[in-house]
């Protein structure tokens, strides 16, 4: 009676073999697949492909849930999501910086339309240039008058 239990141990073995046999034959190939998926992922993140890497990412996730791909694709869609809101929060930064900046500016013009609008009107002299010292005008003595012509006048007769 020695071999029932050999044999019930044989068949334990083999069941766990199988098992594991039949579990490495369906997971290897997702893993590999979805390590495909993630270096593709990598690739498009480093190429600056932003939303194609996130839908790669995402389609691990979604496809593979249980390798160690999607690990590695969760801890990468979470530092992309980082990223993007270090670089929103930056770019905020420098639009309120830069609004700041056109408020002064605008209030300093302002200023200065609203000083010129309420400026009181300015009297503008403007002297005249001083007169010439008048030379010694030479008296010019009147022209003469030339007499009239007389008139030549020639009859003729008639015939």
């Amino acid at each position: 009676m020695k071999i029932r239990p050999l044999l019930y141990l044989t068949a334990f073995v083999a069941a766990i073999l199988g098992a594991t046999a039949s579990y490495l034959a369906l997971s290897v190939p997702n893993d590999l697949r979805a390590d495909a998926l993630l270096k593709q992922a990598r690739k498009e993140l480093t190429d600056g492909k932003n939303e194609q890497a996130r839908e790669s990412l995402s389609k691990v996730l979604l496809q593979y849930p249980r390798t160690d791909a999607a690990a590695a694709a969760t801890v990468a869609l979470s530092s992309l999501s980082k990223k993007e809101r270090d670089d929103l929060a930056r770019a905020i930064s420098l639009l309120r910086s830069q609004n700041e900046q056109q408020a002064k500016l605008l209030a300093a013009l302002q200023k200065s339309v609203t000083d010129v609008k309420n400026a009181p009107p300015q009297v503008v002299t403007v002297q005249a240039p001083a007169p010439k010292p008048a030379a010694a005008k030479k008296k010019v003595p009147p022209k003469k008058k030339t007499p009239p012509k007389k008139k030549t006048s020639s009859k003729r007769r008639r015939r």
